[in-house]
Protein backbone atom coordinates (compact mmCIF):
# COMPACT_ATOMS: atom_id res chain seq x y z
CA UNK A 1 0.00 0.00 0.00
CA UNK A 2 1.32 3.67 -1.00
CA UNK A 3 1.51 5.71 2.16
CA UNK A 4 0.63 9.14 1.86
CA UNK A 5 2.68 12.13 0.38
CA UNK A 6 3.27 14.54 3.30
CA UNK A 7 1.02 18.07 2.22
CA UNK A 8 3.57 20.62 2.06
CA UNK A 9 5.12 18.53 -1.67
CA UNK A 10 4.98 20.84 -4.16
CA UNK A 11 3.37 19.27 -7.28
CA UNK A 12 3.16 21.82 -10.07
CA UNK A 13 5.06 19.95 -12.68
CA UNK A 14 5.14 17.32 -14.89
CA UNK A 15 7.63 14.15 -14.66
CA UNK A 16 6.56 10.74 -14.67
CA UNK A 17 9.88 9.46 -13.29
CA UNK A 18 9.75 12.21 -10.69
CA UNK A 19 6.20 11.47 -9.87
CA UNK A 20 7.18 7.73 -9.28
CA UNK A 21 10.47 8.08 -7.17
CA UNK A 22 8.03 10.78 -5.25
CA UNK A 23 5.61 8.14 -4.77
CA UNK A 24 7.93 5.36 -3.70
CA UNK A 25 9.55 7.60 -1.00
CA UNK A 26 6.78 7.60 1.55
CA UNK A 27 6.31 3.92 1.39
CA UNK A 28 10.52 3.37 2.61
CA UNK A 29 11.27 2.68 -1.41
CA UNK A 30 14.23 5.24 -1.73
CA UNK A 31 15.93 3.65 -4.83
CA UNK A 32 13.87 4.95 -7.59
CA UNK A 33 14.64 8.65 -5.66
CA UNK A 34 18.63 7.79 -5.83
CA UNK A 35 18.30 6.35 -9.18
CA UNK A 36 16.61 9.49 -10.89
CA UNK A 37 18.93 12.04 -9.19
CA UNK A 38 22.02 10.00 -10.89
CA UNK A 39 20.10 10.13 -14.07
CA UNK A 40 20.27 13.86 -14.03
CA UNK A 41 23.28 14.80 -13.22
CA UNK A 42 24.03 16.45 -16.83
CA UNK A 43 20.08 18.44 -16.59
CA UNK A 44 20.86 20.83 -13.83
CA UNK A 45 17.19 22.32 -14.03
CA UNK A 46 15.45 19.04 -13.64
CA UNK A 47 17.98 17.99 -10.96
CA UNK A 48 16.69 20.70 -9.15
CA UNK A 49 13.72 20.51 -9.01
CA UNK A 50 13.67 16.87 -8.23
CA UNK A 51 16.19 17.24 -5.53
CA UNK A 52 13.50 20.21 -3.65
CA UNK A 53 10.86 17.52 -4.72
CA UNK A 54 12.52 14.37 -3.03
CA UNK A 55 13.66 16.17 0.14
CA UNK A 56 9.97 17.70 1.08
CA UNK A 57 8.59 13.76 0.41
CA UNK A 58 11.73 12.77 1.93
CA UNK A 59 10.35 13.95 5.40
CA UNK A 60 8.08 11.30 5.93
CA UNK A 61 11.13 8.57 6.00
CA UNK A 62 13.90 10.72 7.49
CA UNK A 63 15.18 7.80 9.90
CA UNK A 64 15.54 5.78 6.53
CA UNK A 65 17.45 8.38 4.45
CA UNK A 66 20.02 8.98 7.04
CA UNK A 67 20.52 4.82 7.39
CA UNK A 68 21.17 5.29 3.67
CA UNK A 69 23.70 7.85 4.26
CA UNK A 70 25.37 5.67 6.60
CA UNK A 71 25.99 2.72 4.36
CA UNK A 72 27.16 4.87 1.52
CA UNK A 73 28.70 7.75 3.12
CA UNK A 74 29.34 9.67 -0.11
CA UNK A 75 26.99 8.90 -2.17
CA UNK A 76 26.00 12.61 -3.71
CA UNK A 77 22.87 11.41 -4.57
CA UNK A 78 22.01 9.75 -1.49
CA UNK A 79 23.50 12.96 0.26
CA UNK A 80 21.58 15.43 -1.54
CA UNK A 81 17.78 13.73 -0.96
CA UNK A 82 18.47 13.34 3.22
CA UNK A 83 20.08 16.97 3.06
CA UNK A 84 17.03 18.38 1.20
CA UNK A 85 14.07 16.35 3.22
CA UNK A 86 16.31 17.40 6.35
CA UNK A 87 15.79 21.09 5.02
CA UNK A 88 11.81 20.50 4.01
CA UNK A 89 11.79 19.09 8.02
CA UNK A 90 13.16 22.43 9.01
CA UNK A 91 10.24 24.83 7.51
CA UNK A 92 7.73 22.13 8.82
CA UNK A 93 9.00 22.70 12.43
CA UNK A 94 9.08 26.34 11.72
CA UNK A 95 5.27 26.57 10.72
CA UNK A 96 4.06 29.28 7.91
CA UNK A 97 3.05 32.10 10.54
CA UNK A 98 5.22 35.11 10.58
CA UNK A 99 8.11 35.35 13.00
CA UNK A 100 5.79 37.22 16.01
CA UNK A 101 3.60 34.31 15.72
CA UNK A 102 5.93 31.59 15.93
CA UNK A 103 7.14 29.79 19.09
CA UNK A 104 10.59 29.72 20.48
CA UNK A 105 10.36 25.73 20.39
CA UNK A 106 9.55 26.37 16.65
CA UNK A 107 12.55 28.31 15.81
CA UNK A 108 14.32 25.99 17.74
CA UNK A 109 13.48 22.88 15.37
CA UNK A 110 14.37 25.47 12.57
CA UNK A 111 17.54 26.09 13.57
CA UNK A 112 18.58 22.54 14.09
CA UNK A 113 17.30 20.27 11.80
CA UNK A 114 18.71 23.39 8.83
CA UNK A 115 21.74 22.96 10.84
CA UNK A 116 21.58 19.57 9.68
CA UNK A 117 21.06 19.81 6.17
CA UNK A 118 23.70 22.53 5.99
CA UNK A 119 26.03 19.85 7.06
CA UNK A 120 24.84 16.97 4.88
CA UNK A 121 24.66 19.64 2.04
CA UNK A 122 27.98 20.73 2.42
CA UNK A 123 29.06 16.91 2.34
CA UNK A 124 27.63 16.46 -0.91
CA UNK A 125 28.96 19.79 -2.90
CA UNK A 126 32.72 18.27 -1.61
CA UNK A 127 31.58 15.25 -3.25
CA UNK A 128 31.03 16.92 -6.10
CA UNK A 129 32.20 20.34 -6.58
CA UNK A 130 30.76 21.13 -10.15
CA UNK A 131 27.33 20.39 -9.19
CA UNK A 132 24.83 23.46 -8.40
CA UNK A 133 22.37 21.05 -6.58
CA UNK A 134 23.72 20.97 -3.07
CA UNK A 135 23.90 24.93 -3.51
CA UNK A 136 20.40 25.49 -4.52
CA UNK A 137 19.33 23.04 -1.74
CA UNK A 138 20.81 25.11 0.82
CA UNK A 139 19.13 28.43 -0.26
CA UNK A 140 15.70 27.56 1.64
CA UNK A 141 18.16 27.26 5.41
CA UNK A 142 19.97 30.10 3.89
CA UNK A 143 16.09 32.12 4.42
CA UNK A 144 14.97 30.86 7.24
CA UNK A 145 17.86 30.23 9.49
CA UNK A 146 20.88 31.87 8.17
CA UNK A 147 24.47 30.88 9.84
CA UNK A 148 25.55 34.15 9.31
CA UNK A 149 24.26 37.82 7.54
CA UNK A 150 25.44 37.35 3.71
CA UNK A 151 24.76 33.24 3.62
CA UNK A 152 22.11 33.85 0.99
CA UNK A 153 24.04 36.15 -0.66
CA UNK A 154 27.50 33.58 -0.80
CA UNK A 155 25.31 30.39 -1.22
CA UNK A 156 23.55 31.94 -4.06
CA UNK A 157 26.65 32.80 -6.07
CA UNK A 158 28.40 29.31 -5.68
CA UNK A 159 24.89 27.76 -7.09
CA UNK A 160 24.89 31.01 -10.13
CA UNK A 161 28.41 30.03 -10.55
CA UNK A 162 27.78 26.58 -11.82
CA UNK A 163 24.62 27.33 -13.36
CA UNK A 164 23.09 30.68 -13.37
CA UNK A 165 19.54 30.45 -13.59
CA UNK A 166 18.09 27.18 -12.46
CA UNK A 167 14.24 28.60 -11.64
CA UNK A 168 14.32 27.67 -7.24
CA UNK A 169 17.35 29.04 -6.27
CA UNK A 170 17.35 32.50 -8.23
CA UNK A 171 12.99 32.80 -6.70
CA UNK A 172 14.61 32.40 -3.16
CA UNK A 173 17.39 34.75 -3.60
CA UNK A 174 14.52 37.30 -4.17
CA UNK A 175 13.10 35.75 -1.11
CA UNK A 176 16.20 36.97 0.70
CA UNK A 177 15.41 40.43 -0.91
CA UNK A 178 12.38 40.95 0.51
CA UNK A 179 11.45 44.11 2.85
CA UNK A 180 10.03 40.84 5.08
CA UNK A 181 13.28 39.61 5.38
CA UNK A 182 16.28 40.98 4.78
CA UNK A 183 16.24 43.16 2.51
CA UNK A 184 13.84 45.92 0.38
CA UNK A 185 11.30 46.51 -2.30
CA UNK A 186 14.17 48.51 -4.02
CA UNK A 187 16.43 45.76 -3.64
CA UNK A 188 14.23 43.09 -4.72
CA UNK A 189 12.99 44.91 -7.60
CA UNK A 190 16.45 45.97 -8.88
CA UNK A 191 17.19 41.95 -8.60
CA UNK A 192 13.96 40.80 -10.21
CA UNK A 193 14.45 43.67 -13.31
CA UNK A 194 18.19 42.81 -13.09
CA UNK A 195 17.66 39.06 -13.82
CA UNK A 196 14.63 39.20 -16.25
CA UNK A 197 16.62 42.04 -18.40
CA UNK A 198 18.17 39.51 -21.22
CA UNK A 199 15.51 36.21 -20.49
CA UNK A 200 14.07 34.45 -24.39
CA UNK A 201 10.64 34.44 -24.69
CA UNK A 202 8.86 31.45 -22.41
CA UNK A 203 11.83 31.35 -19.62
CA UNK A 204 10.11 30.91 -16.26
CA UNK A 205 12.23 33.06 -14.91
CA UNK A 206 9.73 35.55 -16.06
CA UNK A 207 7.42 34.89 -13.13
CA UNK A 208 10.15 36.91 -10.99
CA UNK A 209 8.22 39.80 -11.87
CA UNK A 210 4.60 38.72 -10.69
CA UNK A 211 6.09 37.61 -7.48
CA UNK A 212 8.08 40.75 -6.60
CA UNK A 213 4.77 42.50 -6.55
CA UNK A 214 3.25 39.54 -5.13
CA UNK A 215 5.31 40.64 -1.92
CA UNK A 216 4.59 44.39 -2.03
CA UNK A 217 0.73 43.28 -2.12
CA UNK A 218 1.12 41.32 0.93
CA UNK A 219 3.30 43.46 2.43
CA UNK A 220 0.38 46.06 2.01
CA UNK A 221 -2.28 44.02 3.48
CA UNK A 222 0.04 43.42 6.60
CA UNK A 223 0.70 47.02 7.44
CA UNK A 224 -1.23 49.76 8.87
CA UNK A 225 -5.88 49.41 10.04
CA UNK A 226 -7.82 47.35 7.95
CA UNK A 227 -9.17 50.67 5.70
CA UNK A 228 -5.11 51.69 4.97
CA UNK A 229 -4.49 47.70 3.99
CA UNK A 230 -7.16 47.52 2.04
CA UNK A 231 -6.85 50.97 0.12
CA UNK A 232 -2.85 50.58 -0.71
CA UNK A 233 -3.39 46.68 -1.70
CA UNK A 234 -5.87 47.69 -4.01
CA UNK A 235 -4.61 50.49 -5.77
CA UNK A 236 -1.12 48.66 -5.70
CA UNK A 237 -2.40 46.48 -7.69
CA UNK A 238 -3.91 48.02 -10.74
CA UNK A 239 -0.58 50.46 -10.84
CA UNK A 240 1.62 47.20 -11.22
CA UNK A 241 -0.28 45.65 -13.75
CA UNK A 242 1.87 47.07 -17.05
CA UNK A 243 5.04 45.44 -15.53
CA UNK A 244 3.64 42.11 -15.01
CA UNK A 245 1.24 42.21 -18.09
CA UNK A 246 4.67 42.70 -20.51
CA UNK A 247 6.05 39.82 -18.50
CA UNK A 248 3.46 37.85 -18.57
CA UNK A 249 3.59 38.57 -22.61
CA UNK A 250 7.09 37.31 -22.76
CA UNK A 251 6.41 34.02 -20.90
CA UNK A 252 3.10 32.98 -22.76
CA UNK A 253 5.09 34.05 -26.17
CA UNK A 254 7.47 30.89 -25.66
CA UNK A 255 6.89 27.48 -24.97
CA UNK A 256 6.27 25.15 -22.01
CA UNK A 257 9.72 23.30 -22.15
CA UNK A 258 11.11 23.97 -18.80
CA UNK A 259 10.81 21.57 -15.50
CA UNK A 260 9.38 24.53 -13.71
CA UNK A 261 7.13 25.95 -16.55
CA UNK A 262 3.32 25.15 -14.71
CA UNK A 263 5.09 26.85 -11.39
CA UNK A 264 6.27 29.99 -13.61
CA UNK A 265 2.20 30.22 -14.86
CA UNK A 266 1.02 29.67 -11.80
CA UNK A 267 2.96 32.81 -10.70
CA UNK A 268 1.19 34.60 -12.85
CA UNK A 269 -2.02 33.21 -12.00
CA UNK A 270 -2.15 34.66 -8.65
CA UNK A 271 -1.71 37.91 -9.23
CA UNK A 272 -4.26 38.08 -12.21
CA UNK A 273 -5.87 36.39 -9.35
CA UNK A 274 -5.46 38.83 -6.79
CA UNK A 275 -5.55 42.10 -8.85
CA UNK A 276 -9.11 40.81 -10.03
CA UNK A 277 -9.36 43.35 -13.40
CA UNK A 278 -11.32 42.81 -16.08
CA UNK A 279 -8.94 43.42 -18.62
CA UNK A 280 -6.57 40.67 -17.79
CA UNK A 281 -8.88 37.85 -18.04
CA UNK A 282 -7.51 36.96 -20.72
CA UNK A 283 -3.67 36.79 -19.41
CA UNK A 284 -5.10 34.65 -16.89
CA UNK A 285 -6.96 32.15 -18.22
CA UNK A 286 -3.94 31.74 -20.54
CA UNK A 287 -1.58 31.68 -17.50
CA UNK A 288 -4.24 29.00 -15.93
CA UNK A 289 -4.70 26.85 -19.15
CA UNK A 290 -0.92 25.99 -19.18
CA UNK A 291 -0.55 25.62 -15.23
CA UNK A 292 -0.93 21.94 -15.25
CA UNK A 293 -3.76 20.59 -13.02
CA UNK A 294 -2.11 20.58 -9.69
CA UNK A 295 -1.95 23.80 -7.49
CA UNK A 296 1.52 25.25 -6.47
CA UNK A 297 1.99 25.38 -2.67
CA UNK A 298 3.31 29.03 -3.10
CA UNK A 299 2.16 31.75 -3.65
CA UNK A 300 -1.54 30.64 -3.84
CA UNK A 301 -0.91 29.54 0.28
CA UNK A 302 0.11 33.34 0.72
CA UNK A 303 -4.08 34.05 0.08
CA UNK A 304 -5.06 30.43 1.36
CA UNK A 305 -5.71 26.94 0.67
CA UNK A 306 -3.78 26.16 -2.61
CA UNK A 307 -5.91 23.68 -3.95
CA UNK A 308 -9.28 25.42 -3.28
CA UNK A 309 -7.71 28.88 -4.56
CA UNK A 310 -6.57 26.77 -7.85
CA UNK A 311 -9.56 25.31 -8.08
CA UNK A 312 -11.58 28.37 -7.62
CA UNK A 313 -9.41 29.97 -10.14
CA UNK A 314 -10.27 27.43 -12.82
CA UNK A 315 -13.77 27.71 -12.10
CA UNK A 316 -14.23 31.07 -12.96
CA UNK A 317 -12.09 31.32 -15.85
CA UNK A 318 -14.33 28.52 -17.45
CA UNK A 319 -17.36 30.21 -16.57
CA UNK A 320 -15.98 33.50 -18.07
CA UNK A 321 -17.21 35.61 -14.78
Amino acid sequence: MTAQLPPHVDLAWSDDDLERAMRALPSGDLTPAFDLLAATRAQPHRRALAVEVLGAAGTAVLPALRAAVRERPDDVNRLLVLGSAQSSAAWVARGAAYAEHTSDDQFRGLVDLTRQARSTLRRAAEADPDDPAPWCAMMPGALGAPEHDDEAAKVFAEAESRVPDVFGVVHRRLQTLAEKWYGSHDEMFAFARARTEALPDGHPLWSLVPVAHIEVHIANLSNGNLLKRFWRAMTYLGKARAEVNAASDRLLAGPDDEPNSLAAHQMFAVFYHEADHDDDQARFAAHLARSGDRAARWPWGYFGEPDVLFTAARAKVAGGS
